[in-house]
């Protein structure tokens, strides 16, 4: 799909996609507002001239994997019956479980962004021709908005393939997004992946940093509303950590102890005491995992992709070789926190916060709190 001023790149992944009968998708009103969704229709309304299990829609701005039509069906294969996103925004909510998913093997995650990533989707084929009814009435101007909310009323399961099979190519926003900084896949696999590994399930809670203001939340995901977000320090606190040790730990490590790379040390530390709950030894291992090209991708992305808008994500990315080990150091203060903690219990995210760390509904969907709510 693209807009006629953008021919020539979406020509481009035409050609190397090396895919029988695929074809363009142009935006029918080039002249109107500025908008995806109407590109958006056209492209998934083709698959209405398809003999096909699935359809496949690709934006103009994407470069692809090695061996990229076999892969996605490998993915297709595993979830005939689900929405799968190639794709992962570096800085998005579903990026954090994503990188838990490259440290524990698993090869799909819960879309969890109040929006599905549409640069690169495959969904069965009548979902897809009763998506493009849904789109060519639907209010907006944001393909992946109005695709989570098409896919959500349905029950249709909405995921993400980890590693990403494309990367976003920084060509200028159509839409007016250019002031959302550098948008980059969390984990690219430009060899291509086989997607062999279990299925992530959804944990109860999430830490977070939100990219566009640098605060660091942690999120219940059974009670997904902003004003439910809780302050990770506040949070930390809750869970055993001293916050004057936070501050000179990151001061130590990091050069900071207030400002966006605080916010990233706490975001850090609530991670690993989530992920030591979970996955218990997994974080203590890491460092002996460095040399994997994946786990170097994914934990590369994390500083970068949470501050793109604050700090220069490139200076950010040069200092991978010192922001990681740091960040792990920050992991493994928070793995300490999870085996000294209260015992796993259920309910809300009331203090002491830390028992709530379990998985929670392990289905592939969202509960109904969590659809429509950034």
């Amino acid at each position: 799909m693209a807009h006629p001023r953008r021919v020539d790149a979406a020509s481009r992944v035409l050609d190397s996609l090396d895919v029988l009968d695929a074809r363009m998708a142009l935006d029918p009103r080039p002249d109107g507002p500025p908008s995806s969704l109407r590109a958006s229709q056209v492209a998934f309304s083709h698959a209405t001239d398809a003999d096909s299990t699935h359809h496949l829609v690709l934006q103009d701005d994407v470069r692809v994997s090695f061996d990229f039509a076999a892969s996605v069906r490998r993915a297709v294969e595993r979830h005939p019956e689900a929405a799968i996103s190639f794709f992962v925004e570096w800085g998005s909510r579903t990026a954090y479980l994503a990188r838990w998913a490259v440290i524990t093997g698993s090869g799909i995650v819960p879309v969890v962004n109040p929006y599905m990533p549409t640069l690169a989707l495959v969904l069965p084929r009548a979902t897809a021709i009763d998506m493009a009814r849904f789109m060519d009435t639907a209010p907006g101007r944001s393909d992946d908005r109005v695709a989570l909310r098409f896919l959500r009323e349905r029950d249709v399961p909405t995921l993400a393939a980890v590693p990403n099979l494309v990367e976003h190519e920084e060509l200028p926003s159509l839409k007016g997004n250019d002031d959302h900084g550098i948008r980059r896949s969390v984990c690219f696999a430009p060899e291509g992946a086989r997607f062999d590994g279990p299925d992530l399930p959804l944990p109860s809670l999430l830490p977070f940093l939100r990219w566009s203001t640098g605060e660091s939340v942690v999120i219940d995901t059974g009670n997904d509303f902003p004003e439910a977000h809780r302050p990770t320090l506040r949070v930390l606190t809750e869970w055993g950590a001293r916050p004057e040790e936070l501050r000179r730990d990151c001061a130590d490590h990091l050069g900071e102890d207030t400002g966006p790379l605080f916010e990233l040390w706490l975001t850090a530390v609530a991670l690993g005491a989530v992920q030591e709950r979970h996955w218990p030894g997994t974080v203590g291992r890491l460092r002996t995992r460095l040399d994997e090209p994946l786990l170097q991708r994914a934990l590369g992305t994390f500083a970068p992709g949470a501050l793109r808008v604050l700090l220069d994500p490139d200076a950010l990315s040069e200092r991978s070789a010192e922001l990681v080990p740091a960040l792990l150091t920050a992991m493994e203060h928070g793995s300490g926190l999870a085996a000294s903690g209260p015992s796993r219990r259920g309910g809300s995210m009331a203090p002491p916060a830390l028992g709530n760390i379990g998985y929670g509904d392990e289905r592939t969907l969202l509960p109904p709190s969590c659809r429509d709510h950034p």
